[in-house]
């Protein structure tokens, strides 16, 4: 049951051959605006700035790079996330497979996690329609 309108979408990917992959299949949806961003901390420092609306959906990746040289994972960043923006939607999409780290992401609000496989996009495409109208 789509609940709300999708016209943004952030990518948090530290691959940009992912990040690409993942824009590029999200351009069948000619509506969207896509902004991409190589860490969590760039996403957090351009949302907090002001310098950007904020989406309704964030996709995010586990493993994550921080700019500051310590390891910053996307939990970290989906925490902090939900502290400052309660009702953004985020969906974790990584190539981690582990039930204690779902269980973990779900808790700490993400939306849905998928993991990286020839089905991801499938199953991707199937959330975003189940919870959002395009």
């Amino acid at each position: 049951m789509a609940t709300k309108k999708l016209n943004t979408v952030f990518i948090v990917e530290d691959n940009a051959v992912q990040r690409s992959m993942l824009t590029d299949h999200l351009s069948k949806y000619p509506q969207l605006k896509v902004k991409e961003f190589s860490s969590g901390d760039a996403c957090l420092k351009e949302l907090i700035s002001g310098n950007v609306a904020e989406p309704e959906l964030v996709l995010m990746d586990y493993f994550l790079e921080s700019s500051f040289g310590a390891s910053k994972d996307g939990l970290e960043t989906l925490s902090k996330l939900k502290e400052i923006y309660p009702e953004m939607d985020v969906i974790m999409l990584t190539s981690v497979e582990n039930e204690k780290i779902v269980d973990l992401a779900k808790k700490k609000g993400a939306l849905d996690y998928v993991v990286k496989s020839a089905g991801s996009f499938d199953k991707l495409d199937s959330i975003l329609k189940n919870h959002f109208t395009m």
